[in-house]
């Protein structure tokens, strides 16, 4: 009955049997850490997972090495972005050397070009921690899900993989008016269940336009939304209910890592991820931690990348840590802060713009100004000369307008705000409007 009721469940389940179950392994190990409520247990596991990937990682990676008999993770340097990327082949493992691995690329929008590498099972990981907390919003295998992102800033799926997650890419820059009508004609045909995942300011743009048509409740079957990469505004979540009938919770991840914390379906707060990550909340000028209900860095430990360990990373992100239901949760996550970009028509483009930066990763940092309605400049730090300068500048033409007038000035560094965030989006020109 399984095989016609829900074929990819039954695809999924029989491909990992044939791999000795170790996405289900990953799986229940996941649920047993999160959803145990014994603090001794989460205690136990937590430095468990710590403690055998410091050792890994100072008895492996020259960078780790002089860390070999620090037992307190505090003792233990902070680490960034840059400081991998100065130091890349330090970080590597060199018993995952000749292994295979995945290689992931992001910027966010820390306007910094990244490149690291994951091994299989941290891979299986992280599929393990999606399937969690994709489940907990209300998602299961096999509903169709509408992924709304930036796509040309990533490896396209294969027709495979579509089909077997089930997966409807949108791309952001595609969402105007016209197409939102028939996304809209689209969901209201298809009455099977069907889940959202994307950026929260593409669920706003949906909802925005549903608004000015004043458009009643539209009853399409979605069962959950998940809002990553931005921050999802109350009146969005409000509107998502109204128009869908859907609780939309926000989800904290990056590439580098993975899912990091999520909120629980009618919950502000986000429930830690503490099966795969170790987080802490530290002070913006110094390694300190913060008091509960402090802003601070949000600096996290993979406790399942051997390839690459990273242990105490600085996210980039701010936010603040307290207490419910008897667990450390983040109360607050602030992310970074960013001006909206408008293109030469006038029109707000996604923030996630930037993310095209990811093809790039020669570059060390960027910065993206607008000084008029067509006039850009973007400030690039880069060790030796942009060979791709002129397919740089047409591709970020193509969205903000063929008529943009482009300029790159070349920097040796992009100063940091007082939070120690850089802006990675400045609008100048809706300022001298203002």
């Amino acid at each position: 009955m399984l095989l016609f009721t829900n074929p990819r469940l039954f695809a999924f389940n029989v491909f990992d049997i044939f791999n000795g179950n170790k996405k289900r392994k990953q799986l229940n190990d996941v649920k047993t850490i999160i959803d145990n409520t014994s603090a001794k247990y989460l205690h136990y596991k937590t430095n468990k997972y710590l403690s055998e990937v410091l050792n890994h990682a100072c008895t492996t990676t020259p960078f780790y090495k002089k860390f070999a008999g620090t037992k307190n993770l505090e003792d233990w340097s902070v680490i960034n972005k840059n400081i991998i990327k100065g130091n890349f082949n330090e970080f590597e493992s060199y018993t995952y050397k000749n292994l295979k691995k995945i290689t992931v690329k992001t910027s966010g929008s820390t306007g910094t070009p990244f490149i690291l590498y994951q091994d299989v099972n941290k891979t299986n990981r992280n599929e393990a921690d999606n399937l969690y907390f994709s489940q907990k919003a209300g998602y299961t295998i096999g509903n169709k899900l509408y992924y709304f992102r930036l796509w040309n800033a990533f490896h396209k799926k294969s027709f495979f993989a579509k089909w077997a997650q089930n997966i409807k890419p949108i791309d952001v820059f595609d969402l105007n008016n016209t197409y939102i009508e028939k996304l809209i004609t689209d969901l209201k045909k298809n009455k099977s269940p069907k889940s959202w995942i994307g950026y929260a300011s593409a669920f706003n743009q949906i909802c925005k336009y549903l608004n000015n048509i004043n458009s009643e409740p539209i009853n399409c079957n979605i069962k959950s939304a998940i809002a990553i990469s931005e921050s999802l505004s109350p009146n969005t979540k409000k509107d998502l209910k109204k128009f869908f009938n859907v609780d939309t919770v926000s989800r904290y991840s990056n590439v580098e890592n993975g899912i990091i914390a999520q909120q629980l379906p009618n919950n502000s707060y986000f429930e830690i991820n503490t099966a795969s990550y170790y987080v802490e909340v530290l002070e913006l000028n110094s390694n300190m931690p913060v008091k509960l209900g402090e802003k601070g860095r949000i600096v996290i430990t993979d406790l399942f990348n051997y390839c690459m360990p990273m242990i105490r990373y600085d996210t980039g992100d701010i936010g603040c840590m307290g207490h419910a239901d008897d667990k450390l949760v983040l109360t607050q996550i602030e992310g970074r802060k960013i001006d909206s970009i408008t293109n030469t028509e006038g029109e707000i483009i996604s923030n996630n713009l930037l993310l095209l930066i990811n093809k790039y990763h020669e570059l060390n940092q960027c910065q993206l100004i607008q000084k008029t309605r067509r006039e850009y400049v973007f400030k690039i730090n880069i060790d030796g000369k942009f060979k791709n300068e002129k397919q740089f500048i047409n591709e970020f033409k193509s969205h903000l307008g063929k008529n943009a007038i482009i300029n790159i000035n070349y920097v040796k560094e992009i100063p940091l705000l007082a939070s120690g965030k850089r802006r990675v989006m400045v609008n100048e020109y809706n300022k001298s409007l203002m």
